[in-house]
């Protein structure tokens, strides 16, 4: 038995990197925008998740797509402290912060 192998057009596989370059901008923007409503160094939020700072610093510059166990517990560490993210149709986002997580912010500075 004989299986045919079609390779994927080239525009298919351009518009997806297109795509997960969007996502793993996006995502780094996130990171960013959540760590500076909590007023946290890059260092103090990596030791706060368990990375380095190095790769939190990566993964904001878009440097590398970080693993699901990574993009998971950087979601939950935003959903702990308020602040959640929208996803937009054109692949931007908005952003939502509790009153509580400002609350928080400014009785620690």
């Amino acid at each position: 038995m004989e299986f045919a192998v079609e390779a994927v057009p080239q525009r298919v596989e351009t518009a997806l990197d297109e795509l997960l370059e969007l996502e793993r901008t996006a995502f780094a923007a996130k990171v960013r925008a959540g760590r500076a409503v909590l007023g946290l160094s890059q260092e103090r939020f990596a030791q706060l998740i368990g990375l380095t700072q190095k790769s939190v610093h990566r993964i904001e510059h878009g440097a590398v797509q970080p693993t699901r166990r990574t993009v998971f517990k950087i979601q939950q560490f935003w959903l702990d402290r308020g602040i959640a993210f929208e996803n937009l149709r054109d692949g931007g986002f908005r952003l939502v912060v509790d009153a509580e997580a400002l609350n928080r912010k400014s009785r620690h500075q």
